[in-house]
């Protein structure tokens, strides 16, 4: 049984109920089979920070009920989904419209509009366009697949899986944590590969909001960006040893 802050990794595979077809998976075999393999995406054991609420409402209270090593199969109603239906959400726009967007509509098509939403279209014709707005598997079922297969107990290895998750497997190596459990101080050093890092300053701030709501609000966090002739000039500096 788990309670809230709890770090866990989870292994799954999620299907449409009534039809079977698997919609997402932490599996990389079974995403190739179902042919919605992403190139992009990083496949493996799955983070999950209960009550950070990232995931489906009805996974992550099923998953309080789960122990380590656990397998179950859990079926998820569309309200705890990706919600009911709503016919308010249907739309006829104009063909235009769409097309200055930057979007040539066919029917079925799923199109990110201009304010950043989703909309699935569902028919094209004499210049107009009729969008369905709820999300495409609004009310139905899911069934998902589970298992718990690690916990995290120690606040670095939480912490460094709030790094991996915001910066990535690869820039692990791009910084190191130093804990004062005597002074409840977290010092992160960065190196050089990541100061010009997109959105960096955002990042950080963000990264240590996490350790401290969901490792210790007791902690302060501290970055430490050091910058010196090797930083600017890297061959000179090889140079001069």
């Amino acid at each position: 049984m788990f309670k809230d802050k709890d770090f866990i990794y989870i292994e799954y595979t999620a299907r449409v109920k009534d039809t079977g077809e698997i919609i997402d998976t932490t599996n990389v075999e079974e995403a190739k089979k179902a042919n919605i393999y992403d190139e992009n995406e990083t496949y493996g054991p799955k983070l999950v920070i209960l009550g950070e609420n990232r995931i489906l409402r009805g996974l992550e209270e099923a998953l309080y009920n789960f122990n380590l090593n656990e397998q179950k199969t859990i079926e998820i109603p569309p309200e705890k989904a990706y919600g009911e239906r709503d016919n308010t959400k249907i739309k006829t726009i104009s063909l235009g419209e769409l097309r200055r967007q930057g979007i040539r509509p066919a029917p079925n098509m799923i199109v990110r509009l201009s304010d950043g939403s989703l909309a699935t279209i569902r028919s094209v014709s004499g210049g107009r366009v009729i969008l369905d707005l709820n999300h495409p598997l609004a009310g139905r079922s899911l069934v998902y697949d589970v298992k718990v297969v690690k916990v995290l107990e120690t606040p670095k290895d939480k912490i460094m899986a709030l790094i991996e998750r915001r910066f990535g497997q690869t820039n692990l190596k791009n910084l190191s944590v130093e804990i004062n459990d005597e002074k409840k101080n977290v010092i992160i050093n960065l190196s050089k590969d990541l100061y010009l890092l997109q959105n960096l300053q955002l990042n950080l701030y963000y990264l240590a909001y996490e350790i401290i709501n969901y490792v210790s609000q007791d902690y302060t966090v501290q970055f430490i960006q050091q910058y010196s002739k090797s930083t600017f000039y890297p061959e000179q500096s090889q140079t001069s040893q």
